[in-house]
C-alpha cells in the first residue's frame, strides 16, 4: 500500500493519512543542497545494516538467469559534509548483462511512510506473497516464486525512502528526520540516490525507469522532472500504478463536485463485481453519467429538483445505496460511508483498498468507518514476510526493526514544503507535463484497479485526458485492472501488469 493525502484548506488532516498508506509523489527542482548523498562515502555509517550480497539463479519461463542481489545502504551527506542518514535498497542485476543496453529501473511505494514491499513481494520481485483467490491476508505469509516477475525485462532496484524500512537518519531527531519528510527533501533525496546508485555501478549509460505506486505515482512525477533538471538523467519510461498525481481530484470539497463525479464509477465497480467480474466496458455508461449528467444536475445553479431526483435514483442503481441515503448525502456519498453501507447487510466493513473486500465490522452500529481492517491485515502479513525475506534469503543482519509502514512519517510529513500549490491542493501534473515535453522519448504508463476507492481510475483517466495532446500523443497509456489499489495482488491482474509493463521495455535480450 501507500497513499496519505495531504492537509487541504478544508481539513486539519486528509482522508488518506486517517486510512493508512500507499503510494504517489511530485518534484521538484530548487534546493540541491538541502540534502545530498556523499560520493565519496564508502564508510558505513553509525547504526545502519551492513551490505549483504547474495547471489541466485531465477526461472523465466523455460529458462533461468543468474542474479546478483543486493541489499545495502547509500549514505546522505548536508553541504558540510555530514553525513545524516542512511537509504536501504535492495538492487537485483542480471550477471553478465551488457550495462548500457540492459534496462535498470527504480521502484518504491509512497504513503508517505510506506517502504517498497507491496511492489517487491506483490508483484515485480522474484518472489511473491501467496495469499490464494480468496485473498485473506493472515499472517505469517507464505512466499512463492513470482511466475510474473519483472526481472528478465530490467534490472530492479528497491528503494526505501527515510523512515521506512531499515532508512534511518543518524541522530534520529525530529529536526534531522524533517529533512527527509517533506515533498520537497523526499523527493531531492531520491533523485540524489538514483544519482549515486547509476555513479557507483557504472549504469549511467543504461535505460532508466522509474516505478512508483500511489503516493509514489506523485512521487515519480516529480523525479523524473528533477533527474532531468538538476542532475542531467533522462528517463525513459514512468510507470505509475494506482498514482494520484492531483490531489485536488481525489479530495473531498464542499464546493466542488468533480471529485465525487470521479469516484462514482469506483462505486459501481464494487457494486458490479458483488454479482461478476468487473469489465472496463462494463463502466462506460457510469462514467458518461458522472461527467455528464451528474455534473450538471449537482453543480447547477439554482439546482433543478426533477433533475436532482433522477440523479439521485440513477446513483441508487449504480452503486447498489438504498435511495434515501443518497438523498441524505446530495448525491455525493462520502467513501467512509459507502465502505459500511455496501456491506452493512452481513456486517462487513469494505476496504477503502479495493471495495470488493470486507472483514468483520469493529463498530457495525456506526454511520461511517475510517478504519480498514482488510489493509491492516495485509499491512502486518506483509511486513512480516518482508522482514523474514530480507533476513533469510538475503542475509540482511540488523536490530533495526523493520518498518513496512510508518505512522510517525504521515502524522509529520510536511505537505507545503517546495510546491506550487493550487487551491490549497499539492498537485504534480505541471512538473509531468514538463518531464514529458523536455523529453520526447519519455514514455507513461499509467495502471489502475477499478474498485480502489483510495486513488479512483477516474481521477487518472481525467487529468490524462486533459494533458496537451502534443505532449502526451502516443506516449501515454492507462490500463485498467480486476482489483482495487494493490490490484496485483489478484495473480490474474498480476500476470497482466506485468505483460503491460514489458510494452515499456526494450525486448528482453535486445
Amino acid at each position: 500500500m501507500t497513499a496519505n493525502t495531504m492537509p487541504s484548506k478544508h481539513a486539519a488532516l486528509p482522508k488518506f493519512t486517517r486510512r493508512g498508506a500507499l503510494s504517489l509523489a511530485p518534484l521538484l527542482a530548487g534546493a540541491s543542497s538541502l540534502t545530498a548523498f556523499a560520493q565519496d562515502a564508502s564508510k558505513l555509517l553509525t547504526g545502519a545494516p551492513a551490505d549483504s550480497v547474495t547471489r541466485h539463479r531465477y526461472k523465466f519461463g523455460g529458462a533461468d538467469a543468474a542474479f546478483t542481489v543486493t541489499a545495502g545502504t547509500l549514505p546522505m551527506i548536508d553541504a558540510k559534509g555530514e553525513r545524516l542518514a542512511w537509504m536501504f535498497y535492495v538492487a537485483y542485476t542480471r550477471d553478465g548483462a551488457a550495462k548500457e543496453a540492459r534496462p535498470i529501473t527504480f521502484a518504491f511505494n509512497g504513503g508517505p511512510g510506506a517502504s517498497s514491499a507491496y511492489l517487491h513481494l506483490g508483484t515485480m520481485g522474484p518472489k511473491v506473497v501467496n495469499f490464494g483467490d480468496e485473498q485473506q491476508f493472515r499472517s505469517p505469509a507464505r512466499l512463492i516464486d513470482n511466475p510474473d516477475s519483472w526481472l528478465d525485462l530490467p534490472d530492479l532496484v528497491f528503494v526505501d525512502p527515510i523512515g521506512t524500512s531499515y532508512s534511518r537518519t543518524v541522530a534520529a531527531t525530529e529536526d534531522a528526520n524533517k529533512r527527509y519528510w517533506n515533498v520537497n527533501g523526499d523527493v531531492q533525496s531520491l533523485a540524489a540516490f538514483v544519482d549515486l546508485y547509476l555513479a557507483r555501478n557504472g549504469r549511467q549509460g543504461s535505460p532508466k525507469y522509474i516505478v512508483g505506486e500511489s503516493y509514489g505515482g506523485f512521487r515519480a512525477a516529480g523525479l523524473a522532472h528533477l533527474l532531468s533538471a538538476e542532475h542531467g538523467i533522462a528517463v525513459s519510461g514512468l510507470f505509475m500504478v494506482s498514482p494520484v498525481i492531483e490531489f485536488s481530484l481525489i479530495t473531498h470539497d464542499p464546493m466542488s463536485v468533480l471529485p465525487d463525479a470521479l469516484l462514482l464509477p469506483s462505486y459501481a465497480a464494487v457494486a458490479l463485481e458483488r454479482k461478476a467480474p468487473t469489465t472496463a466496458a462494463a463502466l462506460t455508461e457510469v462514467e458518461r453519467f458522472a461527467l455528464g449528467p451528474y455534473l450538471s444536475a449537482l453543480s447547477a445553479s439554482p439546482p433543478v429538483e426533477a433533475d436532482v431526483k433522477a440523479t439521485y435514483a440513477r446513483v441508487a442503481g449504480f452503486t447498489g445505496l438504498p435511495e434515501p441515503l443518497v438523498a441524505r448525502f446530495g448525491g455525493r456519498v462520502p467513501a467512509e460511508v459507502f465502505v459500511r453501507e455496501i456491506r452493512r447487510s452481513d456486517q462487513q466493513l469494505a476496504s477503502y483498498y479495493d471495495g470488493t473486500l470486507g472483514a468483520p465490522d469493529p463498530s457495525p452500529t456506526s454511520e461511517t468507518s475510517h478504519g480498514d481492517p482488510t489493509a491492516e491485515s495485509l499491512r502486518t502479513a506483509l511486513g512480516s514476510a518482508m522482514a523474514d525475506y530480507l533476513h533469510g534469503a538475503l542475509g540482511v543482519r540488523t536490530d533495526i526493526p523493520y518498518v513496512i509502514q510508518s505512522n510517525e512519517v504521515a502524522r509529520r510529513w510536511d505537505w507545503w514544503s517546495g510546491l506550487t500549490i493550487s487551491g490549497g491542493y499539492v498537485g504534480a501534473a505541471k512538473q509531468l507535463r514538463e518531464a514529458l515535453a523536455g523529453n520526447p522519448a519519455l514514455k507513461l504508463m499509467v495502471a489502475h484497479g477499478m474498485t480502489d476507492l483510495v486513488t479512483p481510475y477516474l481521477a487518472s483517466r481525467y487529468l490524462l485526458d486533459h494533458l496537451p495532446p502534443k505532449v502526451s500523443a502516443d506516449r501515454v497509456t492507462l490500463n485498467l485492472y480486476n482489483g482495487g489499489h494493490m490490484m496485483y495482488l489478484r495473480a490474474a491482474s498480476r500476470s497482466r501488469l506485468r505483460a503491460d509493463a514489458a510494452k515499456m521495455y526494450p525486448p528482453p535480450g535486445k
